[in-house]
């Protein structure tokens, strides 16, 4: 198991989770929830404390601020312990670039009309690693047709093997698809919490024509 990271945490990263744990619970209309909704109150992601800690870290994303390593790493424990936490990370790892591209919309739009297809893609791409870096602490290369990336040092995400380091290889291909028109999943290949020296993605197949 890794050590939590010490360092801040992007308070988005920490919403983003929240709210895919909080999309997760929400119940699906069937007869079971018409004859016992007191078991939706039960549900982890519906309860009032996550609501409150939504709310919470909504403000602090808004304000670009961070919060402690220890809190970041205690809530992807939670999620981990979930039998669903392959699907709460990957959503919530989506979310998160989502928001980030957001943020940064107008720039990124402006660069897509004045610049030919090729360019705009190469701009995009260098966003991307940008943005991968500053809040995903995560490097992104280009190499032999394809992208690359591998976790840096301050944000260690993954807390137990396994379905953890999807949120960050979701939100890298996330970034990818939607700036650099990569086309494909990121898959996790080298993982710190099996003994690798860094936790690393890789594309499953090149985009062609980049």
């Amino acid at each position: 198991m890794n050590a939590p990271p010490r360092a801040g945490v992007p308070a988005a990263l920490s919403l983003a989770l929240l709210e895919a744990l909080r999309a997760s619970d929400i119940p699906q209309p069937d007869a079971l929830d018409e004859q016992h909704a007191d078991l939706s109150a039960k549900r982890l992601g519906l309860n009032r404390t996550v609501e409150a800690q939504i709310e919470r870290l909504a403000r602090q994303a808004r304000r670009r601020e961070s919060v402690p390593g220890q809190e970041f790493a205690a809530l992807a424990r939670l999620v981990a312990r979930r039998p669903d936490a392959g699907v709460v990370f990957t959503d919530a790892g989506r979310r998160a670039a989502r928001r980030e591209i957001q943020w940064q919309r107008g720039p990124v739009n402006t660069l897509r009309r004045l610049l030919p297809r090729p360019w705009a893609l190469a701009v995009g791409f260098r966003v991307a690693r940008q943005m991968a870096r500053a809040t995903l602490g995560t490097e992104i290369e280009w190499s032999d047709g394809a992208p690359h990336a591998v976790l840096g040092a301050t944000l260690a995400v993954v807390t137990e093997p396994g379905s953890a380091c999807s949120f960050i290889g979701s939100a890298l291909a996330e970034l990818l698809r939607q700036l650099a028109g990569f086309d494909g999943a990121m898959v996790h290949t080298a993982c710190r919490a099996r003994g690798a020296e860094s936790c690393a993605w890789s594309a499953a197949s090149p985009t062609p024509g980049r």
